[in-house]
């Protein structure tokens, strides 16, 4: 049997996504800007232009309104991690330029949202677990990418998974540093890390194939 053609989404779909988004931009700039005690369904319908009814119709309560920032917020800083660490390039070459993505200085916004999830997460129980599963997902980039480093260097028995959570706990929290002191020699001081992981030692040169 053939395979059905896949339907296009109706425009009443279509609406309800714009709406969502909408109301989710404005929940992240209404967040950002008053943090989390101030935080309400009712402020943030006000301000994405939609009815109370209409916000709660997308998002049951602030809870989960919280809950569906946080995937959003994937877009900062999970998502880009996981684009360079899957691109081209060798292992060493993709940990560099890891380490100049997080140099640059993430927006005040960013930090602001990702503060205010981290305080509702430290009262709500389904947050903190939640937001728990989100760093897991940041490390596991990191981890992967020091497997690969370990193996193109000849680090027999390298702990890539402790050192790569290691690595993935040290960057976030130069991170954020950085957005207090935009001074801090983040690229340096990461890369000087990096460096010291994996010994020094430099990847195995690669044996020219021998034509027959």
């Amino acid at each position: 049997m053939a395979n059905a053609t896949p339907r296009e989404p109706s425009a009443r779909a279509l609406q309800g996504a714009r709406t969502r988004e909408r109301i989710l931009e404005a929940a992240r700039r209404q967040l950002a800007e008053e943090g989390a005690e101030r935080f309400t369904t009712r402020r943030v319908a006000e301000r994405a232009g939609v009815s109370h009814g209409m916000c709660h119709y997308h998002f049951r309560d602030k809870r989960d309104l919280v809950l569906a920032l946080l995937v959003h917020a994937r877009r900062d800083w999970i998502e880009p991690l996981e684009e360079l660490v899957d691109g081209p390039g060798s292992p060493d070459a993709r940990m560099r330029a890891v380490i100049s993505w997080m140099a640059e200085p993430a927006t005040e916004e960013a930090i602001r949202v990702h503060t205010a999830i981290r305080a509702a997460a430290l009262v709500d129980a389904e947050v903190r677990e939640r937001y728990a599963a989100e760093y897991a997902r940041w490390r596991a980039p990191f981890v992967k990418l020091f497997r690969e480093i370990g193996t193109d260097r000849g680090l027999n028995g390298f702990d890539a998974k402790s050192i790569g959570e290691a690595f993935a706990a040290a960057a976030d929290g130069l991170v954020e540093q950085q957005a207090i002191d935009p001074k801090l020699p983040t690229a340096r001081m990461l890369t000087r890390l990096y460096e010291q992981s994996v010994g020094g030692k430099r990847p195995r040169a690669r044996q020219p194939s021998r034509s027959r």
